[in-house]
C-alpha cells in the first residue's frame, strides 16, 4: 500500500509541476506576442514633422526631420528658388544672404552674428512657431489631412 501512495504522490507532483511550467511558458508567450505587436504598430508622428518649409527673415527656408530633430536647414531665394550664399559683415555683426542667380541681390539679413548664429536664429524661430502652433496657420498640412 505504501508503494501505491508513493506512485500517486509522485504522479501528482509531476502533473502539478508540469502544469505550472506550462502556465509560465504561456505567460511568456503572451508577453512576447504583445511586445511584437507593439513594435510593429505604426508610430504616430507629430504634425510638425510635415512642417518643412517657411519664409523667415525674408528668405525661404527648407529643412527635414530626423527623429523629431530639425536637420539639413537650407536657405533658398523666394524669387527663383536658387540656393542662397551668405556673407558675414564683421563690423556690423550681421549675416547677409544673397542670390547669385538674381544678380547677387540681397535676400535677407540676420543681425547678431555669423552664419552659425544666423542658422541658429532660424532654428529658434522654427521652434517658436512649432511651440506656439503658428506653423499651422501658415497653411502647412497636418497628418490628418495627408492620410
Amino acid at each position: 500500500m505504501a508503494w501505491c501512495a508513493m506512485v500517486l504522490a509522485s504522479s501528482y507532483i509531476i502533473v502539478f509541476s508540469s502544469c505550472w511550467a506550462w502556465i509560465i511558458v504561456f505567460l511568456f508567450a503572451i508577453v512576447g506576442v504583445i511586445t511584437i505587436f507593439q513594435a510593429l504598430r505604426p508610430v504616430d508622428k507629430p504634425d510638425y514633422v510635415l512642417y518643412v518649409e517657411d519664409d523667415i527673415h525674408g528668405a525661404k527656408w527648407r529643412w527635414g526631420w530626423i527623429r523629431n530633430r530639425l536637420s539639413n536647414l537650407c536657405c533658398y531665394c523666394p524669387h527663383c528658388d536658387a540656393v542662397i550664399v551668405y556673407r558675414y559683415d564683421l563690423i556690423l555683426e550681421e549675416t547677409h544672404f544673397f542670390c547669385e542667380n538674381c544678380r547677387h541681390s540681397l535676400i535677407a539679413t540676420i543681425k547678431g552674428g555669423n552664419k552659425s548664429y544666423a542658422f541658429g536664429a532660424v532654428e529658434r524661430e522654427i521652434d517658436r512657431r512649432i511651440r506656439t502652433g503658428e506653423y499651422k496657420k501658415i497653411g502647412q498640412p497636418t497628418a490628418g489631412e495627408i492620410e
